[in-house]
């Protein structure tokens, strides 16, 4: 016996196995995965602006006290809050990057970092569907999708998301907003696009998606690097990359730092994954974030 949830499922996984393109291997990939994911999750509910009893729990610093249940209080030694289920629908705000330096992979046994964002969009994407929620990509003329073939408007659409400060729809305040992104480039930049992203009480989740080789500079000898952002640009050659591996090492993590920093600023999230990470694990943790309280 199949319930009205599973069916729903099951028509947005049909609908995403239709999907074809420029990549349908990494597009059933995501299907897979979100697949997976969605077995773990599927039933949560979640607090929120409801009208649906779900819990009573102890009050905590940081509660209203409108939400005081007296009656419950007054049964008890401490004080009550109560907790309704999350009911509204909301919308998520979706940006993997598609410039040059994400189409860098190590390894034939790795994905370009592109390709590993693009999967774990799209699976996002299906996930949040089947909650009953919004989906918008960022920097397109696509409104949120939330109907039975959003999956494939949001393939359709996903090409032309180019850059994550190129105009498009509007951002709802109070929404969510998750961005997929190696982040190479100016924190300037980035701080400029996010801060009225923040006044409007836009929750962020910056995910930093790097190769392990970038992480670690683990080539040897002579090496000549090229700038996949210029191909105009002059190579440069390291006559002994063991003898810069520290330093180099060093303003990666520094600029990981202060990227963390950032978004910690604007009270939002940073992660950072490696394309050789298991995406189920790191969609459940997404997912996880998305669905938090606060």
């Amino acid at each position: 016996m199949t319930t009205d949830d599973d069916k729903r499922a099951h028509e947005n996984m049909a609908a995403a196995a239709k999907l074809a393109g420029h990549l349908p291997g990494l597009l059933l990939e995501a299907e897979k995965i979100a697949h997976t994911v969605m077995r773990g999750v599927h039933g949560r509910r979640r607090v929120g602006q409801g009208e649906t009893f779900w819990q009573f729990r102890e009050y905590q610093a940081g509660d209203s006290s409108r939400d005081i249940d007296w009656r419950q209080t007054g049964k008890r030694e401490d004080v009550y809050i109560r907790q309704l289920e999350w009911e509204a629908s909301q919308s998520v705000w979706l940006y993997r990057d598609a410039s040059a330096s994400m189409q860098y992979r190590s390894s034939d046994k790795l994905l370009r970092k592109k390709d590993y964002a693009e999967i774990l969009l799209m699976a996002l994407a299906m996930l949040i569907l089947d909650g009953g929620e919004q989906v918008g990509l960022l920097g397109t003329t696509l409104a949120p999708q939330a109907h039975a073939g959003a999956a494939q408007r949001l393939h359709d659409y996903l090409p032309g998301q180019k850059e994550f400060d190129t105009p498009g729809r509007s951002v709802a305040a109070r929404s969510h907003l998750v961005m997929f992104s190696d982040f190479y480039f100016t924190l300037d930049r980035l701080r400029q696009f996010c801060a009225p992203m923040a006044e409007k009480e836009v929750r962020g989740l910056l995910v930093q998606v790097v190769d392990p080789a970038e992480e670690t500079l683990p080539f040897t000898g002579r090496i000549k690097f090229h700038d996949i952002e210029n191909a105009q640009a002059a190579p440069v050659t390291v006559s002994q990359v063991d003898a810069v591996r520290a330093e180099y090492q060093q303003k990666f993590a520094a600029h990981r730092a202060a990227l963390g920093d950032m978004a910690r600023g604007f009270g939002w999230r940073l992660l950072t994954v490696s394309t050789a990470d298991k995406p189920e694990k790191l969609l459940a943790d997404i997912y996880g974030i998305l669905a938090a309280k606060g």
